[in-house]
């Protein structure tokens, strides 16, 4: 089941992560993302990056 949802860019090229998202990933303030552009789907993604001593 994916979940999704609609986000705005902002002034400065900025977008929240939506809470649901968040909570589902377990992502915290001060974790570090990967933005990947997919050119075979046409379609962004953002991969969480898991530190292995944590």
């Amino acid at each position: 089941m994916a979940v999704e949802e609609i986000v705005k860019v902002s002034r400065n090229y900025q977008v929240t992560i939506p809470a649901k998202i968040r909570q589902k990933f377990q992502i915290k303030e001060g974790d570090l993302v990967k933005v990947v552009f997919d050119e075979n789907e046409n379609v962004i993604k953002i991969q969480v990056l898991r530190e292995p001593w944590k």
